[in-house]
């Protein structure tokens, strides 16, 4: 639930930079997509045109606008976390950055705003708002899902099993 600026606690609230983008975006830029060699992790798209530029740098909460609705993706929620790390005209772009902003037609004037380090969080509704824009929570209401699942021995076999079982009884009822 989103606390009113005045009411706003640093002991019990957190403040984050949001944009609002529309699906299939919000997922192509807080999925993630490929891991590279140093452990990095990276979306499909990493670079967003934008019509002003910003000056701002860091954490971004990405959040998919309430339309369009496309079946199968959430619209008018929260969908993740990355980090802003440069922004610049999009005249300075090179072939490689302008495939990787997935647009249909280049626009003739605006800016490429670069993100990296997708983290997925648990989604919940969400307000969306135009340009970029701050929104007060309680401190633990954006919850990343984890990207690594540890198991100790026994509860990996204890895992395999119940799949298998899951398997088993799926094939008999069919």
């Amino acid at each position: 639930m989103e606390i009113d600026k005045k009411d706003f606690n640093p002991e019990l609230h957190a403040q984050y930079h949001c944009i609002c983008v529309p699906q299939p975006k919000a997922d192509r830029m807080t999925n993630i997509d490929w891991q590279d060699g140093e452990g990095n992790f990276h979306a499909a798209q990493e670079i967003d045109i934008r019509t002003r530029k910003t000056n701002y740098r860091g954490d971004v909460l990405i959040c998919s606008s309430a339309r369009p609705q496309i079946a199968g993706r959430m619209s008018g929620v929260t969908c993740g976390l990355v980090e802003l790390y440069d922004c610049k005209p999009i005249e300075e772009l090179t072939e490689q950055e302008w495939e990787n902003a997935f647009v249909e037609k280049k626009p003739s004037k605006g800016y490429a705003w670069f993100f990296r380090d997708p983290r997925r969080v648990v989604e919940f509704d969400i307000k969306g708002r135009l340009g970029i824009y701050t929104i007060c929570l309680p401190k633990d209401d954006i919850q990343p899902y984890p990207r690594v699942l540890q198991l100790e021995e026994g509860d990996w076999e204890l895992l395999n099993k119940r799949i298998e079982r899951l398997k088993n009884e799926g094939t008999k009822s069919e």
